[in-house]
């Protein structure tokens, strides 16, 4: 029964292989990111301008847990604005190739950023996305009802934070280049990313926890993606917790938090 899963994580590419890509035939290359409205642009104030709570690298490796006792307050435009850039901001443009603060394979970068912002300063509640080229966001909606099926649609793992991020897969942008080898190298692509959102959240003094439980089709339909080429992959909350409270790092199942 597991070795579907277990294929997938191996190396699929055959030594000598010559790979038929859209790329390799002339097709022209997708754009790095989804169109937006510039007059829609709402800007963030500059990521490398936060406030840190903690500087030291290894003090950071040393206490990034997920945590899961959220709910201390709301968090600012300009820890926000560190978030979303450590995740998947942009650093370079040049030659056609686009360089973020997270790795990804052949510079395809294929993930956009959805938030919802549950208690940020300054920001109406609702969801929003992340444009990194311009370091600013959009607001898709605040309609009733989306945060609370957003809660259901993660299973109640809300644990009250001050912001959701949900990471959609453009598919296409990396299957351009690298056809059915894409899937493997996009889901490291996407660990990196969430390996971001721990560290810049644990430098921020800030808690966080990663998501891989949720019910797929009701997180697409409420982030409005199609769910074919484009459809969430993966999910972080955070916010701010109690100082000196882990006491929930250990054991947590989030079939406990549903009864």
């Amino acid at each position: 029964m597991f070795e579907e899963g277990r294929s997938f994580m191996k190396s699929v590419w055959p030594a000598g292989e010559a790979m038929v890509s859209d790329q390799a035939s002339g097709v022209p290359m997708p754009p790095f990111e989804d169109e937006f409205d510039e007059n829609a642009l709402i800007p963030l104030p500059d990521p490398k301008a936060a406030e840190l709570k903690k500087r030291d690298i290894m003090q950071i490796f040393d206490e990034r847990v997920s945590r899961r006792k959220l709910g201390e307050g709301s968090i600012s435009m300009s820890d926000l604005s560190f978030l979303l850039w450590a995740c998947n901001g942009v650093r370079s443009m040049k030659a056609g190739r686009i360089f973020k603060t997270t790795p990804s394979a052949g510079s395809r970068h294929p993930f956009e950023t959805f938030f919802y912002a549950d208690k940020v300063d300054g920001l109406e509640p609702g969801l929003y996305r992340y444009i990194a080229s311009r370091n600013s966001i959009v607001h898709i909606s605040s309609e009733e009802g989306l945060k609370e099926g957003l809660v259901a649609g993660v299973k109640k793992q809300w644990f009250n934070c001050a912001v959701a991020l949900f990471w959609v897969f453009n598919a296409y942008r990396c299957e351009w280049r690298y056809t059915h080898h894409s899937h493997k190298v996009s889901m490291l692509d996407v660990g990196h990313i969430a390996q971001n959102g721990y560290l810049a959240a644990e430098a921020l003094g800030m808690g966080c926890c990663a998501l891989g439980a949720y019910i797929q089709e009701d997180i697409d339909r409420l982030l409005g993606v199609d769910g074919d080429n484009e459809f969430c992959v993966y999910i972080e909350v955070i916010g701010k917790y109690k100082q000196g409270d882990n006491s929930d790092a250990p054991g947590w199942s989030y079939t406990k938090q549903e009864k």
